[in-house]
């Protein structure tokens, strides 16, 4: 297998490189939703590089309808990092999860993939009904050791402000998607997430990027004025 993505050029100077880490997205092939082949995450890995990241967390779903195994994940994981040193792209690859606030989750509480020096564990809730319990179901993870990043919660469609204020009063550490700002999931969403940053209650920003045709979207995004503007907020470069 052969691909040459990566440029010798000069990285190009953008919020990538204050970023560092990229921390949500389904680059692994084929083992969700996500990337459909390798020349296709190799894709998304030359964009991140070229952005000026340093590190690329994964975070394939893991629920009921879309459960990889460790053993698919691990093998994925490890095809991308051979491909990622044939081809010198310049990144460090690791594992998480995307998990979702689910019944079956407690039956795997204590073998969760995590990221970060504090347990992070990005956590997603359905996104027309907000789960009954879930309040009970997120101190039950928090007492087991895990600090709780809430997956896009610009996209839930109960996320009111009041809701929003409420989860970040609480304590959970709030990642939005670069997606949302380039309103992949329509206006609404979009309104949520700048809301979010103008209050200053992001603390992680990430792609949720699944595919490489949304390469261009995740570009224009970066370039959001808000993003600037509270940089010195969000903690992803304290993840590498």
């Amino acid at each position: 297998m052969s691909f040459w993505f990566f440029s010798r050029q000069r990285l190009e100077i953008n919020l990538g490189i204050e970023l560092a880490v990229e921390l949500h997205n389904h680059v692994l092939p084929g083992v969700d939703d996500g990337a459909r082949s390798m020349q296709e995450a190799l894709q998304m890995m030359l964009f991140w590089a070229e952005m000026g990241y340093q590190k690329v967390i994964a975070t394939p779903h893991q629920n009921t309808l879309m459960n990889p195994s460790v053993q698919e994940i691990d093998s994925a994981y490890s095809r991308l990092q051979y491909q990622l040193q044939e081809q010198e792209i310049p990144l460090y690859l690791t594992v998480a999860g995307e998990y979702l606030l689910e019944p079956e989750l407690r039956e795997r509480i204590g073998a969760l993939r995590t990221f970060g020096p504090k347990n992070y564990l990005l956590v997603e809730l359905g996104f027309w009904i907000l789960p009954i319990g879930w309040q009970h179901f997120f101190f039950e993870l928090q007492c087991a050791g895990y600090t709780l990043v809430l997956a896009h919660p610009e996209r839930y469609e109960y996320a009111n402000e009041s809701q929003l204020k409420t989860w970040y009063e609480q304590g959970l550490f709030l990642q939005i998607n670069l997606l949302s700002l380039a309103k992949a999931y329509g206006k609404k969403a979009q309104q949520k997430a700048e809301y979010l940053l103008e209050k200053g209650w992001v603390h992680f920003i990430g792609s949720d990027m699944h595919r490489a045709d949304q390469i261009e979207a995740v570009r224009y995004a970066l370039k959001h004025k808000l993003i600037r503007k509270r940089m010195e907020r969000f903690l992803n470069p304290t993840l590498l």
